[in-house]
């Protein structure tokens, strides 16, 4: 199997937006305290940044579904997704970041049965590699330019070949990022 391809099949298992997730997602959120959320109705989704190297290997389809969740998470929580940016109180961008990490784990397996004749003590060392992936949300203040508010999952991702499955790990994803927005 080429590099490519096995980057292909990574990125592939991002679309289920972290679906390999043992335990319920948590957004880590940071905000700008002194813009006023109160008056967020309207919300832009900015176009997908293509330049970065995770995002090219992402399909349009892909960011489809990703957009559609967290678009539908929005309009849940009274906030209206509209196209034209000139109608919107705050810009939205995302991005999908993976990397490629190593769990290295050692477990002593010493006995002490019949000592008389103990060997060395054994260990075991378990090695295993898995991919991290990162979903950060951003809110653009269209006045200033700058983000007023962020929000980050990490979790190890995992291919999730049913489609309802992906589905539903995307709303997951999509309720966990903006559990705590907006953040009054």
């Amino acid at each position: 199997m080429s590099v490519r391809s096995v980057l292909a099949v990574i990125i592939a298992a991002s679309v289920a937006v972290l679906s390999g997730c043992a335990s319920p997602l948590t957004a880590t959120t940071d905000f700008d305290q002194s813009f006023d959320f109160r008056n967020v109705d309207k919300v832009a989704i900015q176009p997908f940044d293509r330049t970065t190297v995770n995002s090219v290997r992402i399909s349009d389809m892909q960011v489809d579904r990703i957009d559609e969740a967290l678009s539908d998470e929005l309009e849940r929580k009274g906030i209206r997704v509209v196209g034209d940016n000139k109608d919107a109180d705050l810009y939205m961008i995302w991005h999908l970041v993976t990397q490629e990490k190593t769990d290295v784990r050692s477990y002593n397996s010493a006995s002490y049965y019949n000592c008389w004749r103990c060997g060395p003590n054994v260990s075991d060392v378990s090695v295993r590699q898995y991919t991290q992936g990162t979903l950060i949300v951003d809110m653009i203040d269209p006045v200033r330019n700058r983000s007023v508010w962020r929000a980050v999952i990490e979790s190890r991702l995992k291919s999730q070949p049913d489609p309802e499955k992906s589905a539903q790990n995307r709303r997951e994803a999509a309720s966990a990022i903006f559990a705590d927005f907006p953040p009054y």
